[in-house]
């Protein structure tokens, strides 16, 4: 018979001393997610974050038997509302997946537990948990544990995005729009010799995909904006360690023109589940549709021989990939109210704060998008 979990609070600087049994959790968890694994987690630090995040951990009894559970919490920033009395699974602008990881075998039990340490480990009376896929087990378990308590919970901010699950075969599942792909492929091989290449991280065939990465993500418009990953000192370490491949794999795809990569997507492995993080194309071959040509690779990736079994897009609604990606990852947030001091009434509260918040940070973007056009140089061609 399982001792009871044991539960604590870690700061930040304690995980780099449990990668290996971090890792081994992360292979055993009952949901992956590779935006919590250790070289992606751990990279926060050379964003700025490590001083902001708390980690909450389950060992077997007395803390000194195998990890069962590792999640990374913070307190809501603008973007969340700055909520008083709440905390927050991580998440920052490279996060758009807030899964914990629980030990599989131990499921129910972990989720139980949590609802009862959260409260009597971090000082606050609300849990806001952003970015979860609600038909996954996580967020069934989590509603299951939730109302047997008798908690008041809320699903807000719910949306999908493109996903591939499926049983077909490739030229089943690509159908008319693939044939369309196929013709611009064609007119692009007049240019010279094409090839999809596949890396992962951790080999120097993917430390160069990821410097050429780098490379047209900041040629194009993202780095017209200043927003590409090597605009900044910050973001450029992080994505070096968080893509370098240890935990979580770190694949990579790209579409090769003469032996030159003209798009590059950025991937992460975990659980049989393909997250497609980053992406790239050089647009100068704009008109060839390169990203994609190299987004139909990762259908063949998902419906032939590989490791991927479903790949979630983690991408905004109604994103371009909707095209062309059948599927959708239904995803949703979940406030909570761990020791009634809102109730019902004071989460509907919180959850038009979060709308009015939303809406705001949505003028905001549309306001600097313009203001962005409008400056000379920064026009697309």
């Amino acid at each position: 018979m399982s001792r009871m979990p044991a539960w604590s609070i870690l700061p930040f600087a304690a995980l780099d001393a449990l990668r290996e049994e971090w890792r081994a959790l992360a292979a055993r968890a009952l949901d992956p997610n590779p935006f919590y694994e250790p070289d992606f987690l751990l990279a926060a630090e050379a964003l700025g974050e490590a001083g902001r995040l708390s980690v909450l951990v389950a060992r077997e009894a007395e803390g000194t038997g195998a990890l069962l559970a590792l999640i990374p919490l913070c307190r809501p920033g603008w973007r969340q509302g700055w909520l008083r009395s709440t905390w927050m699974m991580h998440a920052n602008a490279y996060t758009p997946l807030t899964t914990p990881l629980l030990d599989r075998e131990r499921a129910p039990e972990l989720v139980s537990g949590l609802l009862e340490a959260a409260p009597a480990r971090l000082p606050g009376s609300a849990w806001l948990i952003p970015l979860l896929p609600t038909a996954r087990p996580f967020w069934q378990h989590l509603r299951q544990a939730l109302d047997a308590k008798g908690l008041a919970h809320l699903p807000v901010r719910s949306f999908a995005r493109a996903a591939i699950e499926t049983d077909q075969e490739f030229e089943r599942y690509t159908g008319r729009h693939g044939q369309t792909l196929l013709r611009r492929e064609r007119k692009l091989a007049t240019h010279g010799r094409i090839q999809y290449v596949v890396a992962e991280g951790d080999t120097p065939a993917g430390r160069a995909m990821l410097d050429a990465f780098l490379d047209l993500e900041a040629k194009g418009w993202k780095g017209r904006q200043g927003t590409a990953l090597a605009s900044r000192r910050a973001s450029l370490a992080f994505a070096r360690q968080a893509f370098r491949g240890a935990s979580p794999t770190t694949l990579y795809e790209a579409l090769m023109l003469n032996d030159r990569p003209i798009a590059v997507n950025v991937n992460l492995l975990s659980g049989g589940v393909l997250y497609t993080i980053k992406a790239a194309f050089d647009e100068d071959y704009r008109g060839y549709s390169p990203g994609n040509l190299l987004d139909r690779h990762t259908i063949a990736l998902a419906t032939g021989p590989s490791a991927v079994t479903r790949v979630d897009s983690c991408a905004s609604p109604d994103h371009p990939l909707e095209l062309h990606w059948r599927e959708r990852e239904a995803i949703g947030t979940l406030l909570v109210d761990w020791t009634g001091r809102f109730g019902p009434a004071g989460l509907a509260t919180m959850a038009a704060w979060l709308t009015r918040v939303d809406r705001g940070i949505s003028r905001l973007g549309a306001l600097r998008a313009r203001w962005r056009r409008a400056i000379p140089g920064n026009r697309k061609a």
